[in-house]
């Protein structure tokens, strides 16, 4: 049996003005993909071990994975469709086609990117071959996407410390397949969504909603099962939160989507997050903080990974009236500042402009009064995990400038700012501060959980926004939660689609 492996990821924010391009991608192809390994959290690596447990041999497509950022360029999903139909009619006969996927991809003229791949990928292949597909937990796994696809699964964890499983996981329903099982994959869908800051697998209902269907599938009752919480910055009208399981009937497959979905309704306020903190009190907890532990504003609504730009100042700001007093540590993208302090070399105390350079209409520069620059660097750093564990990222240069006790890191391309080597790398600890600024959403708590004094979330301005009703949103069909009340009715009718 001869199976095609391929991928395209990347997390797309509506409100982020930045198009993302080729430059934005890695490239990944055969053997590139083998030699991450398992600590790399990959899902395509996932994939290709299960194939050879099997037996089965792997004919590798491209892979292209890049960060969350702004919508894409038209070109680059038009290329990999182009790309991987190519090496789809180059492979001959197949068995099965594997695709990472991230779920929730826009285009400059597409809300439904992954939607658009798997429909070219089965109108190349036919009816007769297995298509399964893995997705991140935020995917718009929209009717489109599962029409075409036979399996979908999704990561079952937020922080994602499932990649590589999940990629397993896609690739051993597909063997079953291929060996004979008569599997059946239902979709439900929920008009709901909620800012990623506010929930996690770890705790609270989503962590008992996950257990109960790990409890179905452990009994043996259903094969695989995904919850998907819909990215929420996602302009779009077929934007929903769904429920995906997998099981030996299509009756059973139903029957547990529904239950899982009317679950997962009933989270739907639990969701949206505790209270937002304002960044003054965020300050204020600091300055009271003798604990050894730095405290954790989470400047979520700037995350890079929920595709937001990275260039807001607004905690920089925040901070400067106690630069003398406050040990902390914060960043900003701004390759205009960063080129400057390039330009003047270590140990050149200057006044920079900081932020506003991407996304001005969503925050506003600052000024930073005699900042010396202390350090300067290729932004290259190896993730600490454990997602992605031992990744290079490439930042683009990358400075650090000292005001006070005030550290910032300022790049050209901040990525990966929840990884606890962001700060690390470039000579600035974290648990020597008395405050951190870590502009993501949840993906962070895997390392700083255990080394913060506390964690706020925090209002800040960003194309993430943490409260979503103030976002400008134009496509959404309502009712849509939180925008709207909804009822148990308003959820969609469990289908299987193949």
């Amino acid at each position: 049996m001869k199976v095609f492996v391929c991928g395209l990821h990347q997390e797309s924010n509506s409100f982020n003005p930045q198009l993302a391009g080729f430059d934005t991608f890695s490239y990944l192809e055969g053997e590139e993909i083998i030699s991450l390994g398992r600590d790399a959290g990959v899902t395509p690596f996932g994939m290709l071990e299960v194939l050879n447990e099997n037996g089965i041999t792997p004919v590798c497509g491209i892979v292209m994975k890049a960060g969350s950022g702004g919508p894409l360029e038209n070109s680059v999903s038009e290329n990999f469709i182009l790309k991987t139909i190519d090496g789809i009619k180059n492979a001959g006969a197949l068995d099965g086609v594997l695709i990472s996927l991230h779920g929730a991809t826009l285009s400059e003229n597409s809300d439904d990117v992954c939607g658009d791949i798997l429909e070219a990928i089965r109108n190349e292949v036919g009816d007769s071959v297995i298509i399964s597909a893995s997705c991140d937990l935020h995917a718009n796994v929209t009717e489109k996407m599962a029409k075409n696809a036979d399996f979908i699964s999704g990561y079952q964890s937020y922080p994602h410390i499932d990649l590589y499983e999940t990629g397993r996981r896609a690739a051993e329903v597909l063997t079953k397949k291929l060996n004979g099982e008569n599997l059946k994959m239902a979709r439900v869908s929920i008009p709901q969504m909620a800012p990623a800051h506010g929930y996690t697998t770890t705790k609270g209902g989503l962590k008992k909603l996950m257990d109960k269907a790990f409890s179905l599938k452990n009994e043996g009752k259903i094969v695989d099962f995904s919850i998907f919480q819909v990215q929420p910055w996602l302009d779009a009208k077929n934007v929903a939160s769904t429920v995906l399981v997998i099981a030996n009937d299509e009756e059973t497959a139903k029957n547990v989507a529904s239950e899982l979905a009317k679950d997962e309704f009933k989270l739907c306020e639990e969701l949206q997050g505790e209270k937002l903190f304002e960044i003054s009190e965020v300050i204020e907890k600091a300055l009271k903080n003798e604990s050894g532990k730095p405290i954790i504003l989470v400047d979520s609504s700037d995350s890079r990974n929920a595709g937001a730009c990275g260039d807001s100042a607004a905690v920089i700001g925040a901070l400067l009236p106690y630069k003398d007093v406050l040990k902390a540590a914060v960043d900003v993208t701004d390759a205009l500042a960063t080129e400057k302090a390039f330009s003047l070399g270590v140990g050149a105390v200057a006044d920079f402009s900081l932020g506003a350079t991407i996304a001005p209409k969503l925050s506003k520069p600052v000024l930073v009064k005699n900042a010396k620059v202390k350090s300067l660097h290729d932004g290259k750093f190896e993730r600490f995990g454990p997602q992605e564990k031992g990744i290079y990222v490439e930042m683009g240069k990358t400075a650090v400038l000292e005001v006070g006790k005030l550290l910032i890191h300022v790049s050209v391309n901040a990525r990966a700012n929840g990884d606890v080597n962001f700060y690390r790398s470039f000579g600035i600890d974290p648990l020597v501060q008395k405050l951190v600024n870590i502009k993501a959403c949840t993906s962070f708590r895997a390392g700083y959980e255990e080394i913060a004094e506390e964690i706020c979330n925090t209002q800040t301005p960003g194309a993430a926004g943490t409260v979503l009703t103030d976002l400008p949103f134009e496509k959404l069909v309502m009712p849509m939660y939180p925008f709207e009340k909804i009822t148990e009715e308003m959820i969609s009718e469990a289908k299987c689609f193949r």
